[in-house]
């Protein structure tokens, strides 16, 4: 029993997580879906489109990086577990079969993600301090100053608005073990991130 030890700390749990065999397994995960001949897209498009869009090729890249809350990575393990025992019996039985199972089509062609330059993250933050919500005409004015599309200008705002509401959300929050991210498993980069 244990009564003045911390149960966060203790034995590598947080709220009641196994923190290394969280690891163990998205380590494994990624070494068997990489020797499947598999993309986190394609992960990603069967389970969600099987298990509901909490399963996208997002979710399945923060898995394996480990950036995801402790709960979060409980919950997405068994259904991975479930998943690659299902596509490694599919591969065994032949290549048809894993195809079938993963389909072979994306469901959609996504547009590039844009690089943006140094000089231009400046330029957008600078206006971002000045004004997180530039009316149209200044938002054009940016994109034709940077050459940047519009659009890609405009989502930039709503994703450096959206990203501004999640660091004031934590740290209003005061239980700092929903927000405690799992070490990352290796400096690599990483596919589709």
């Amino acid at each position: 029993m244990r009564d003045k030890e911390d149960p966060q700390t203790a034995a590598g749990e947080v709220d009641g997580v196994n923190l290394e065999e969280i690891r163990e397994f998205a380590k494994a995960f990624k070494i068997r879906r990489l020797s499947l001949g598999l993309t986190q897209t394609q992960v990603g498009q069967a389970l969600s489109a099987t298990e509901g869009p909490a399963y996208s090729q997002s979710a399945i890249c923060r898995f394996e990086k480990l950036d995801i809350t402790p709960k979060s990575a409980q919950k997405i393990k068994p259904v991975l577990e479930r998943w690659m025992a299902e596509a490694e019996a599919r591969h065994r039985a032949g290549m048809q079969n894993l195809t079938e199972f993963i389909g072979s089509e994306p469901s959609k062609k996504r547009k590039r993600r844009t690089s943006f330059t140094p000089q231009a993250l400046e330029i957008l933050n600078a206006h971002f301090e000045k004004n997180t919500h530039p009316s149209g005409q200044e938002m054009t004015e940016i994109a034709e100053k940077l050459n940047y599309d519009r659009e890609v200008v405009r989502v930039w705002f709503c994703n450096k608005r959206q990203a501004l509401k999640n660091t004031i959300k934590r740290l209003k929050q005061h239980e700092p073990t929903s927000a405690v991210p799992l070490e990352p498993l290796a400096d690599s980069p990483e596919e589709n991130c």
